[in-house]
């Protein structure tokens, strides 16, 4: 195995330790099933959602849709902002391009992670180039959807 694979994976590993931590939910391996491949689908589904229906469109009730109740945003500047009625309450500005891939997404049993790279192209104040990183906790909810309970990024 390639040392950077393995990187990739003890990463991965303490990731989804911390996330299962962070939410109180301590599962060991026989409580727990990994991610099926439906559960990756509606992963990738709540990101593209989140993308092209919401941000793109400035569709913020669709994009604010896609987060939990007590979802946490961490941008990279400033505190973190804690519950989406606070998020709401920032300012948003409208990405006329966003290009969201994300290149891991892991779990177990009603918490994932992804990762991924992000480019967004924003209009503010003149369109503003941006390129980075994220890294999205998310949480399983009724009906097999999920939704993001933490949102964290590099520009």
């Amino acid at each position: 195995m390639r040392p950077s694979h393995r990187r990739s994976q003890q990463t991965a590993a303490v990731l989804l330790a911390a996330l299962l931590a962070v939410a109180g939910c301590r599962p060991s391996a026989s409580d727990a099933a990994p991610l099926s491949a439906q559960d990756v689908a509606a992963i990738k589904s709540t990101l593209t959602t989140w993308k092209e229906e919401a941000s793109l469109a400035g569709d913020w009730p669709a994009f604010f849709g896609q987060f939990t109740d007590d979802a946490v945003w961490m941008g990279p500047k400033g505190a973190s902002v804690e519950g989406l009625a606070t998020i709401r309450q920032g300012t948003w500005f409208r990405a006329l391009e966003e290009e969201l891939v994300p290149v891991q997404i892991e779990g177990r049993g009603d918490l994932a992670f992804a990762r991924g790279t992000l480019s967004l192209l924003l209009d503010q104040k003149g369109a503003v180039k941006r390129e980075g990183t994220f890294l999205t906790i998310l949480r399983k909810q009724p009906g097999g959807f999920w939704r993001m309970a933490v949102y964290s990024f590099t520009l």
